[in-house]
């Protein structure tokens, strides 16, 4: 009796290790992935995420050239720039045991279904690094505008005002996703336009799938 005894308190002990969870046996969690989580490129400074595409991250031009491997927070590793384009390009997750991409923006609750586009007239929401949370309306569609850089075509014009550091800053309504800000003119204290390329544009020119909840 007491060797059955035994037999089956080793039985207990090695069924509750199995069903230990990854935090119990200290397994890392992969950390997610959202609309405005900062990055850090190899080759130094700071850009962010933008909304988040199946196996990729959009984000701003500013991350880097191509081949430039990007980091998350930690400097954890995330994956290379894989595309470059005038207004965007695109990172491709080669490191997916540390990250897992959410449909969410950082700081904010809810969570993105979808993308459908805003109608002029429309409120659209900016949740900037500097200014925070910004509505707005929309105020045009396929603008063109001059960047110092070059002249960008087909961008959408909000009343949504931006301060320097708000690039990228996702843009939305309620819970569809609809850009990036590009930045724009005037301020938060003078008024003035901001612009942002629709996101639409880009997962079909890329084929991307955007990631939903």
């Amino acid at each position: 009796m007491r060797t059955l005894l035994i037999v089956l308190t080793l039985l207990v002990a090695a069924a509750a290790r199995a069903a230990a969870t990854p935090e119990e046996v200290g397994a890392a969690l992969p950390t997610p992935l959202e609309a405005g989580t900062s990055l850090y490129p190899s080759s130094g400074g700071r850009c962010a995420n933008g909304f988040n595409a199946r196996g990729h991250l959009i984000v701003p031009t500013s991350c880097g050239a191509l081949g430039t491997v990007v980091r998350g927070p930690d400097l954890v590793e995330i994956g290379p720039i894989v595309a470059v384009r005038s207004t965007y390009s695109i990172v491709r997750i080669t490191n997916t045991a540390a990250w897992v991409q959410r449909p969410t923006i950082a700081g904010r609750s809810g969570t993105i279904t979808g993308s459908a586009e805003t109608p002029v007239g429309g409120q659209v929401c900016a949740a900037g690094r500097t200014t925070g949370l910004r509505c707005g309306t929309v105020q045009a569609k396929n603008v063109t505008v001059n960047y110092p850089g070059g002249i960008v075509h087909g961008l959408t014009r909000t009343s949504v005002c931006t301060e320097p550091g708000d690039q990228w800053a996702p843009v939305f309504t309620g819970s569809q996703a609809q850009g990036h800000s590009l930045g724009g003119s005037g301020n938060c204290s003078t008024g003035g336009a901001s612009y942002f390329e629709p996101l639409n544009r880009i997962l079909a020119g890329e084929g991307l799938t955007l990631v939903t909840g």
